[in-house]
């Protein structure tokens, strides 16, 4: 009798085709494994090109790498396996260096079943993706779809209320079409509701307070099962609504600590939360509500644009709690 197809579905074989049971549809579920890029020169671009790749202070290049070593090695130690994207310091876009790259979370996110390859949108990020898109299908984990044609989306962009319920912010760096590219992926994996967050942008002043923000982990971070931390100013009162109508308890950043991104947090399981040192009055409002944090130097990267949440792209997280 000749083979017939088989009655298991994809996911059924996932791991005994792809080696893992790939995917990351939450924020606050256990994480198990993530991928990050080392810094190297090219996170310091030349003087004269600063504004034109979104820099408003110096880098010491030094004190970075040592920073993400220090950050990798509290993510080891808390149990995370992490993988390196390996990405040249060299590395070429269509139009320039590209200087972004220890930012992996913009590059592409895990779903359940496999990777979306993301679409970048500035000039000095296009084409880091190709390196990320490399790695992961190298870790064994499959693509699923690849953001094209005049769509952009960016991770930093997506944030997971739990498992079914995501928001996507449309900024500069993400438009409705790499959205509704991305939204047919995430309604095959399971997700009910998508919502879409317009983020306030820039022309030409970069400059606080008027820049705005390129990604919504900037002014919003999801810490645990029904609990943030925001800040108002980047977000429209409707979305704030509508984390108050889903029974999420919203923390409010001072703009001083809204400014370099206490926003930005890694949780590494409910409750548990990875968030830049030196933002003493947002951790001090997390602690009260019972989150245990633990806090990372990442000043260089908070004067490259974000934190922890931008540095880390989970290929593989627990589900976590439903909202």
């Amino acid at each position: 009798m000749p083979a017939l197809p088989t009655s298991l579905s994809y996911s059924d074989e996932l791991k005994l085709i792809w080696g893992k049971n790939w995917g990351a549809q939450s924020e606050i579920g256990r994480l198990r494994e993530v991928l990050v890029q080392k810094p190297g020169p090219e996170m310091v671009p030349p003087k004269k090109h600063m504004k034109w790749y979104g820099f408003t202070r110096e880098i010491d290049l030094e004190k970075a790498v040592k920073e993400h070593e220090g950050f990798v090695e509290t993510l080891e130690n808390e149990g995370v396996t992490v993988e390196y994207m390996n990405a040249p310091a060299s590395a070429m876009g269509p139009y320039s260096q590209l200087v972004g790259l220890w930012g992996t979370r913009d590059y592409g996110f895990v779903v359940n079943g496999g990777a979306i390859v993301n679409r970048t949108s500035l000039a000095w990020d296009r084409g880091a993706e190709v390196y990320w898109a490399k790695r992961v299908m190298e870790l064994g984990c499959p693509v699923l779809y690849t953001v094209h044609g005049s769509g952009t989306i960016e991770g930093g962009n997506v944030i997971w209320l739990d498992p079914i319920h995501v928001c996507i912010g449309r900024s500069i760096r993400t438009n409705q079409d790499g959205i509704d590219q991305t939204s047919t992926i995430l309604r095959s994996v399971g997700v009910e509701e998508i919502r879409v967050v317009p983020l306030p942008g820039w022309l030409e002043n970069i400059d606080w307070p008027a820049g705005g923000f390129a990604h919504l982990d900037c002014v919003f971070g999801y810490v645990d099962s029904g609990l943030a931390l925001v800040y108002p100013p980047g977000l429209p009162f409707d979305f704030l609504e509508y984390l108050m109508q889903r029974g999420v308890n919203i923390i409010e950043v001072s703009p001083e600590e809204g400014r370099d991104y206490a926003c930005n947090t890694l949780a590494l399981e409910p409750g548990k939360v990875l968030m830049l040192e030196g933002f003493e009055n947002s951790q001090k409002k997390l602690e009260k509500e019972g989150v245990d944090v633990i806090p990372v130097e990442m000043t260089e990267f908070i004067k490259a644009g974000g934190g922890p949440h931008c540095a880390t792209a989970p290929l593989i997280r627990d589900s976590g709690p439903r909202l």
